[in-house]
């Protein structure tokens, strides 16, 4: 008894012959059962797969068939809770937790990304906030209804009319102990600009003890874009620097 290929069990049932005991056995070995393979297809779930046994293993793929050991494999709850891209000898190379939180080279992410090794980006951005407020010399709100202690770091690029030397860029780092009088918060800016000192872009942190927030401003009027008949804005991303 065993798998058989298509042609041969064609062959079992031709025209006028007669199949054996055995050649039935070999056809319903040949074929998927939903109880004994654990696999079904229906309107609601799709492709359903469960393990068999007391297997975590979902799908092995090999290169060749004459392989005894699977190139990579799909695994749920192996060694932790969560599915399981395992590579040779069943390393696990990335986890999807239940909660959504991904682990790279790690079975137990802390976080909604974990790299447990080197992470190599072309660009980053921050999300923490981003938007543009105007380029006119004047106190804009970037960060608010802070409370406790906080750290961020900020990107920011403002860009006047073309050909009046109006350009600044800036990476600041921007640490807070709640607000007030009474903290001592600092910042970090970096600024590259053309042009003078008032083409800078500059931060500041303002507020109460547990309302506090982060505020940017051009130290001078950037004008109205031609174009649009409204200022010139500065663009900012901000990143959290700490486990929000």
């Amino acid at each position: 008894m065993g798998i058989k290929n298509r042609e041969t069990l064609k062959n079992y049932f031709k025209k006028g012959g007669f199949a054996t005991e055995k050649q039935f056995i070999d056809l319903i070995e040949s074929s998927m059962n939903v109880i004994d393979d654990g696999i079904t297809i229906k309107p609601k779930t799709g492709l359903k797969i469960n393990p068999l046994g007391e297997s975590s293993k979902l799908i092995s793929f090999f290169k060749k068939n004459s392989q005894k050991e699977a190139e990579f494999s799909l695994d749920i709850d192996n060694v932790s809770e969560g599915l399981s891209f395992q590579g040779e000898n069943d390393t696990s190379l990335m986890k999807i937790k239940k909660d959504g939180k991904i682990g790279i080279n790690t079975v137990e992410p802390e976080y909604e990304l974990e790299v447990e090794g080197t992470l190599g980006i072309k660009s980053r951005v921050g999300i923490y906030n981003k938007g543009s407020v105007p380029a006119d010399g004047k106190w804009h709100s970037i960060l608010t209804k802070l409370d406790g202690i906080s750290a961020f770091e900020i990107t920011a690029v403002a860009k006047g009319k073309v050909n009046t030397g109006h350009y600044c860029v800036s990476h600041a780092i921007a640490l807070s102990t709640f607000g007030g009088r009474g903290s001592k918060s600092k910042i970090k800016n970096t600024t590259a600009h053309y042009g003078g000192y008032f083409d800078k872009i500059v931060y500041k942190w303002t507020g109460d003890l547990h309302n506090y927030g982060l505020m940017i401003k051009t130290r001078r009027d950037y004008g109205e874009d031609p174009k649009t008949n409204k200022p010139f804005r500065i663009k900012f991303n901000i990143t959290s620097l700490l486990e929000i």
